[in-house]
């Protein structure tokens, strides 16, 4: 006769309190985070406080469903909350626009990140970054910036750079450059 011991049904992850479910949620991308969502009412709004946004666009079929999304994502968080960690990829999804771009990146400056990575190796091509006022903002958020990598990525005129707590800096080109 075999003893079987049935194993009880817990969910033990929802017990845990939020900042350690939201920290849990920063080791995803943004929209692995935000189909969490769905798991109940409790973790419905947790994917709007993480400190980490990791946006790919490998995992949509065109740029402008993920336009959409990183558009939601940013005007769905709480204001308040900082983001530390700001991570961007595009390049595979059809229709890939600098111009979006130049918008993304100066909404997560505003909010004093700690962490920036741009990564454009996926275009096939260099994205230029032309220095509008906004901006040029990228590269004078370093009060609190410690990392920062730019992959295939093209400034034409840098202007003048203040990183006092840069640790990392990360420029890849990722193209041939006989292109230009």
């Amino acid at each position: 006769m075999s003893s079987h011991r049935s194993i009880p049904n817990v969910d033990r992850i929802s017990n845990l309190p939020d900042s350690v479910i939201c920290h849990i949620l920063s080791f995803l991308s943004a929209k692995q985070s935000a189909a969490t969502s769905i798991l109940s009412q409790r973790w419905n709004p947790l994917w709007h406080s993480v400190f980490t946004l990791d946006f790919d666009d490998q995992s949509f079929t065109d740029f402008h469903t993920f336009r959409h999304f990183v558009y939601s994502v940013m005007l769905t968080r709480d204001p308040t909350l900082p983001i530390r960690m700001f991570h961007l990829k595009c390049g595979t999804s059809p229709g890939c626009d600098p111009h979006d771009i130049n918008r993304f990146v100066p909404v997560a400056v505003k909010k004093g990140i700690e962490n920036l990575i741009l990564d454009f190796t996926s275009a096939g091509h260099y994205f230029l970054i032309r220095l509008s006022p906004t901006l040029s903002s990228v590269f004078n958020c370093g009060r609190k910036l410690v990392v920062l990598k730019l992959k295939t990525i093209i400034v034409r005129v840098l202007p003048q750079i203040d990183f006092p707590l840069l640790k990392t800096l990360h420029l890849e080109k990722g193209c041939d450059s006989k292109r230009f």
